[in-house]
């Protein structure tokens, strides 16, 4: 039975043990936390407007990325993504058959495919936006409207973040197994 003079394990916030150590400054920590709960809620809203528009999580991922670095192939996306490069290979060819995505011939490699986004491809990431957008409009109808302007200022920052997570991934993709993240 629970002792309720003693606070439980579950109880007490969740604050990780090395993070003051890394950067003192920020609370490192609470933003970890909170990047993850909403990514975690932006997920699961996001899900819906996919089923709508009849396309997977992996597809629109892969689209994405495409979108952000036209000419790129299959093992750019696995290796930048952390995906098995059958798993991407497979969800290219369901874009390429939805005609969403094309293959053109490499220019420096014959063996290479570069991949791109088709003009349908252009408009179902353009559909993709829109219902996140009006998503989000709805969340943001239930905040107070001081916390929607600190977002609007916080968007440049939101994507700084998402650049330099972006860049960590590639210099970890290009370290050794046997080295840790710590930097």
């Amino acid at each position: 039975m629970h002792d309720d003079s003693q606070p439980s394990t579950a109880q007490q916030p969740i604050r990780g043990r090395r993070a003051p150590e890394m950067l003192p400054e920020v609370d490192v920590a609470e933003i970890a936390a909170s990047v993850y709960d909403f990514l975690s809620a932006t997920r699961r809203l996001m899900e819906r407007p996919n089923q709508a528009l009849e396309i997977s999580q992996s597809e629109i991922e892969v689209l994405q990325f495409i979108a952000q670095h036209p000419g790129c192939g299959v093992s750019d996306i696995a290796r930048l993504r952390f995906l098995r490069a059958s798993n991407v290979s497979a969800t290219v060819r369901r874009l390429i058959n939805s005609s969403l995505v094309q293959r053109q011939a490499n220019d420096h490699d014959k063996r290479a495919q570069d991949l791109y986004l088709t003009e349908d491809g252009v408009e179902m990431m353009n559909s993709i936006t829109d219902e996140w957008a009006l998503l989000i409009a709805r969340a943001t109808q239930r905040m107070d409207a001081r916390d929607i302007a600190k977002l609007r200022r916080g968007v440049p920052a939101l994507r700084n973040l998402s650049i330099a997570a972006e860049t960590l991934i590639e210099d970890m993709q290009r370290e050794t197994p046997e080295q840790d993240y710590k930097n």
